[in-house]
């Protein structure tokens, strides 16, 4: 194991801390463990493949991290209490082979126990059977990299607090460092594999393969079928919105100036008024003060459209 002075988390040297080792090779953060394995709720391994390809970006944290991250030092304490031990955040970050791993908290002492924190809104976790495959695959690397036990405390969806140890699966850790060779030797070499494409989104591909303009390729029977596919489920998409906009006129003359509408001694839909938003006149704002304005704008990225030909040649 190689201990990594650790910059401030969140950090651009933080994130190219687990962006590449010193040799440039690509590594994983242990966070990341759940998306090189394709069990993370948010990430997919194709995501993960582009990012790693591309230089970290800082961007703010989301409602979620920001909650986990307030939350962190009180779970930190539960922790503590209840394994009637003395836990610290390290000031270092560990790596080994493809990985890095940030610790929440871990005994300074003995070094052989490791916190994670997690606030969720996702699960009900009581016992060590209830920890989600992206948590478990962030565990098993922090165990694999630090060789120290791995606790999780929780405060869950129904607002519990628990601390939970991790049972650990040699076959798990087995299959992380595979796939994540396996991925970071894909990332090493600058080229997208076929078996990343085969699992890109539209978004992937579009951020990946810049359109060549002017170029043209032939379908195929299958590409085909899901072109019909894609035309056939605009037609329904459209069937269900003129199908909305028919039953809300219905209901609308039908309720008038009544809020409430029941069947059966049941309420089944509801028409209140509520206050506006807000929102800002930037039309107005551009036309008063043009200066300004232009200040304050910015162009976005060019985006590709998808859209169905009119099968013109």
């Amino acid at each position: 194991m190689q201990r990594l002075p650790k910059p401030e988390h969140g950090s651009m040297d933080w994130r190219m801390t687990r962006h590449r080792d010193h040799n440039g090779n690509c590594t994983f953060g242990a966070s990341e463990a759940g998306s090189v394995i394709g069990v993370s709720e948010w990430t997919s391994t194709a995501d993960l493949f582009i990012s790693k390809l591309n230089e970290p970006v800082i961007t703010p944290p989301s409602p979620g991290m920001l909650k986990g991250i307030l939350f962190e030092p009180a779970l930190g304490e539960h922790a503590a209490t209840i394994l009637g031990t003395e836990l610290v955040t390290p000031d270092e970050m560990f790596r080994k082979g493809r990985w890095t791993a940030t610790l929440d908290f871990w005994n300074p002492t003995t070094e052989n126990l490791i916190v994670e924190c997690k606030v969720t809104n996702a699960y009900e976790v009581q016992t060590s059977d209830d920890l989600p495959p992206s948590w478990l695959a962030q565990g098993h690397i922090q165990h694999w990299v630090t060789g120290a036990d791995v606790f999780f405390s929780v405060f869950d969806k129904r607002q519990r607090l628990t601390v939970v140890p991790m049972l650990v699966d040699d076959a798990l850790i087995d299959e992380l460092n595979q796939q994540a060779e396996i991925l970071g030797q894909a990332v090493d070499s600058g080229e997208v594999p076929d078996w990343i494409t085969d699992m890109m989104s539209e978004e992937n591909v579009r951020d990946t393969y810049p359109p060549q303009t002017g170029t043209e390729i032939e379908a195929n029977t299958d590409l085909m079928y899901w072109v019909q596919d894609l035309e056939e489920a605009k037609k329904l998409k459209k069937q269900a919105e003129d199908t909305e906009r028919t039953a809300r006129e219905m209901i609308a003359r039908f309720m008038r100036d009544t809020e409430r509408l029941t069947y059966e001694g049941r309420t089944v839909l509801t028409w209140k008024e509520q206050a506006g938003r807000t929102s800002f006149d930037i039309e107005r704002f551009r036309a008063e003060h043009p200066d300004l304005a232009a200040q304050y704008e910015k162009q976005g990225s060019p985006i590709r459209v998808m859209r169905l030909g009119r099968g013109n040649k």
